[in-house]
């Protein structure tokens, strides 16, 4: 409100309340949010302004619904809202709530501390145990599994569980047994529902695209050969602060700010708070950041800057509101008596209630479990160089890309560099950080949460100092490292890395007993009933089309009596007949090896003089599924799916006018309102939509009937089947060896598992009716161990653990399959992940290294299917 200014820091909370009261009453605000009654009973606690305020700002998760709620039932402002939605509630005065504070209250009241206020209401106030106690606890000799729904949560259920597997296999491993000690570092953002998982991807890969960018400016426009992290950070941090220094005013020049002159800054120094956070930096005069020294900005600027000066930095830092973050506006304004103690102490505060969940688990078989945090890991890794063993393990992989270089440093050495380089393109990232944690010593923690105290002469300072003697040494450039934890750890490590396997969940379940409750007149219905564990059928609805199917073949195996009748000309079909007549049937001897037609021809005339080729036309009828296709940029963005069009008339207008476009999509089919695409110009006929080919096999959703719902039947007496879907995603393949010894695949969709088990039949069939011997199965996330021109799984011990490293190159993941039949030929696409990999990169240079594509059965007669558990362990060799 104009007019009013105070200082709150010479206020005392009555006055403020007072002050502030006064301005709400003449603004018509709600006072009465300022008066609150702790000791109200019954539901009237609840229906305090004060109390319902806090509760909307605390739980409202839409901006609009919020400022209409503030504005309605408070009286503030439209004006005001910006502010009210700004707040930042600390995370420290949540953690009781309203029940256990109307019980616990009277007895503080009463005189008594607050452990013994808890104590007296049956709360353990710190849900800590004495060590007396904690030693004679009973512990779990196993953990019990999540019980579905037991924490509203289905993500959170799904990782504690994952991590209570994980568990059970180490107690039961005889060479692990019960941990004395778990150490979990686990990350906030488990907790976020998948859209806000969503919305990090994305911030995630808009800050690697505009680094992209500003790398690629730097390059072209500031002449800078190689540019590194910092120079992107010293670019992002001059544009924030709209290229002037924000320490002293002074205007950064273009051309000098990637010189000596001008230094990346820490506001709140490294030496006193373990920040190194962007939100901590900013860039100034290289001899203002020395003479800085250990100071907080704020602090030496004040003692630095004359009163007008100082005015003037305060006014500079917050006009850039909006332009630097807020957490960044504070440590610009905080002073040294300001700086917070405790630091990381505060970051492990368990109150996340994933942490504190999974700490709970936890402590049921172990009596140690301690955490730790990224900020903390991050620091170890690099240290001690685990980024770089990373590097090694993939430098093959990214060599094929052509991503790999080398350049000199700034001191001459050679570097040799990974463009695009994120170790989380490698599972086992995950591994390193869990060694990283698993040698994390409490004083490490400790040195870093207190670096402030080492600028004092005291007690703690002497034993911050003592920690630094003993575990930290500098490198050459001057820079405080953590000492390697063991000899040639770097080397061990890398060795551990190259022989892990990945454990993947494969999807083998298709149903499972669910009870349904139902409400009644008096009580309930209960009903147990078999539910599939996935999506019987696609959503998309089809018609059914039956066209003719004209295709040029190879005369080969595939020319059975089916098929032969599909040739088009009759001569060539019935000379066809006969020769396979001949050889008993068998195409197989009929038309390969020295029956094959270039080596055996077939006359169809007396003379002999003409002769079959080696391709002929055949023709058949089939069926296909059709849906109708709004004409945009998104549904036709090639001429590949232009062609999937039925009507061929339609279909030319459209890719004559997608090359009228230069091939274009967003030009040629966007704006149609405006710029039409004329079925007939001269009747005003525009094309909107057309009809395309979806599906080759679908299943009938219901039968054709008429307005009355009566069935309409066909001329044959049978229903006549209408709205088609696709029967959704494969279960499994099926691989079999016939009577000629050849390798057979049938697919199963998932639909088809439903039926089998719901009719009381192996789902897997392993007895086949062609008297076929069934060999594996192949389910998605299932593995594989493949041969290569060194390698041969066949012939080393794959149980043996000095193989593993071997066992890791060749180890392949089922990501995906499927098996279309057109006439005579299938055409399969079964494609394997290597287990390392976290991304789908399918660039050809890749292709057998990360990623197999089988299109014929004989690549799987030399694989062998495992089984590994959830330690990494092959637990099985062959089907299970």
């Amino acid at each position: 409100m104009e007019g009013y200014e105070m200082d709150f820091s010479k206020m005392n909370p009555s006055e403020i309340k007072e002050a502030i009261t006064s301005i709400f009453e003449i603004l018509n605000i709600d006072s009465t949010i300022f008066s609150f009654n702790p000791a109200i009973q019954g539901n009237n606690f609840d229906k305090q302004s004060y109390y319902q305020l806090w509760h909307l700002l605390y739980s409202a998760e839409e901006d609009d619904k919020l400022k209409e709620s503030l504005i309605k039932k408070f009286g503030f402002k439209i004006e005001h809202t910006p502010f009210l939605l700004n707040l930042d509630l600390q995370a420290d005065y949540g953690g009781l709530s309203a029940k256990a504070i109307k019980k616990i209250l009277p007895h503080l009241k009463d005189g008594h501390t607050y452990d013994k206020a808890c104590l007296l209401v049956g709360y353990n106030h710190s849900s800590s145990l004495t060590v007396e106690e904690n030693q004679n606890r009973q512990l779990k000799q196993t953990l019990d599994l999540l019980k579905k729904n037991s924490l509203r949560n289905p993500v959170v259920e799904k990782i504690l569980n994952q991590m209570i597997n994980v568990i059970n296999v180490i107690i039961e491993d005889p060479e692990m047994g019960k941990p004395d000690e778990i150490r979990i570092e686990l990350a906030r953002e488990l907790k976020n529902n998948n859209e806000q998982r969503s919305e990090m991807t994305k911030a995630i890969n808009k800050s690697t695209a505009e680094h992209e960018q500003i790398r690629k400016l730097l390059h072209t426009e500031y002449g800078i050969k190689r540019v590194t992290r910092n120079d992107i950070i010293r670019y992002k941090l001059w544009k924030e602060t709209d290229g002037i220094s924000i320490y002293t005013g002074k205007i950064i020049e273009p051309s000098k700010l990637f010189t000596k002159e001008y230094d990346i800054e820490h506001i709140i120094p490294k030496s006193r708070l373990f920040d190194d956070s962007f939100s901590n930096k900013t860039i100034c005069e290289r001899q203002l950041n020395i003479d800085k020294s250990n100071k907080t900005a704020y602090s030496f600027l004040q003692e630095k800057l004359s009163t007008e000066e100082f005015d003037q930095y305060e006014k500079r830092v917050k006009s850039l509101f909006g332009k630097i973050s807020r957490t960044k506006q504070n440590k610009l304004l905080m002073a040294d008596n300001e700086i917070p103690e405790g630091f990381i102490e505060r970051q492990l505060r368990e109150t996340q209630y994933i942490v504190k969940k999974a700490k709970e688990i936890l402590l049921e078989v172990s009596r140690n479990v301690t955490a730790t945090i990224g900020s903390v890991t991050d620091k170890l890794r690099n240290d001690w160089q685990l980024v770089d063993v990373m590097k090694e393990l993939n430098w093959e992989k990214y060599n094929k890309l052509g991503l790999t270089f080398e350049e000199k440093g700034k001191n001459g050495e050679r570097l040799y560099k990974i463009k695009d380089w994120t170790k989380r393109n490698d599972h086992r990232h995950h591994a390193m950080d869990a060694i990283t944690v698993a040698f994390t010593k409490p004083v490490y923690i400790q040195y870093l949460n207190n670096l402030n105290s080492r600028l004092q002469e005291d007690k703690k300072a002497k034993s911050i100092l003592g920690i630094e003697a003993k575990y930290l040494k500098k490198d050459k450039n001057g820079k405080l490292l953590f000492i390697q934890p063991m000899p040639h750890f770097r080397e061990e490590v890398k060795k551990q890395l190259e022989g892990i396997l990945i454990s993947y969940k494969a999807k083998n379940k298709v149903v499972t007993n669910n009870k349904n409750i139902t409400k009644k007149g008096v009580g309930t219905n209960q009903k147990t009933q078999l539910t599939p564990r996935g999506q019987l059928h696609k959503e998309t609805v089809y018609g059914q089309l039956q066209q003719y199917i004209t295709k040029e073949e190879k005369i080969n195996a595939n020319f059975t009596l089916e098929n032969i009748n599909k040739v088009a000309k009759k001569q060539y079909r019935e000379a066809l007949i006969i020769r396979l007549a001949e050889n008993g049937n068998d195409s197989k001897k009929a038309f390969t090896g020295k029956n094959s037609l270039t080596k055996n021809p077939i006359y169809i005339d007396k003379e002999k003089t003409i002769t079959i080729p080696e391709k002929v036309k055949t023709v058949w009828l089939e069926e296909s599924y059709t849906i109708r296709k709004d004409i945009t940029p998104d549904n036709f963005k090639d001429a590949k799916s232009i062609d999937k069009v039925i009507d061929i008339g339609l279909k030319t207008i459209l890719q004559n006018r997608l090359i009228e476009f230069d091939n274009d999509p967003k030009k040629a089919f966007s704006n149609l309102e405006e710029n039409p695409i004329w079925q007939n110009k001269e009747k005003g006929i525009a094309i909107k939509r057309v009809t395309i080919s979806g599906i080759s096999n679908a299943l009938a959703l219901h039968t054709k009937k008429d307005h009355f719902g009566n069935e309409i039947l066909n001329e044959n007496g049978n229903t006549i089947p209408v709205d088609f879907v696709s029967t959704g995603n494969n279960h499994h393949v099926a691989i079999y060896r016939d009577e000629k010894g050849n390798l057979q695949d049938e697919v199963i969709s998932f639909f088809d598992a439903v039926t089998r088990n719901n009719l009381g039949l192996s789902i897997i069939n392993k007895n086949h009716e062609k008297g076929w011997k069934f060999l594996f199965s192949i389910k998605q996330n299932e593995f594989f161990i493949f041969p290569s021109n060194d390698f041969k799984p066949k012939e080393i011990d794959l149980n043996n653990t000095e193989n593993k490293e071997l066992i890791s190159k060749n180890l392949f993941r089922v990501q995906k399959f499927s098996k279309v039949e057109y006439g005579n030929t299938s055409v399969r696409d079964y494609v394997f992940r290597h287990h390392l990999e976290t991304t789908l990169n399918d660039s050809k240079e890749l292709k057998d290294i990360t990623y197999k594509s089988i299109k014929s059965l004989p690549y799987f007669e030399e694989i062998i299917k495992v089984r590994i558990n959830h330690l990494g362990q092959i637990v099985q060799i062959g089907e299970y």
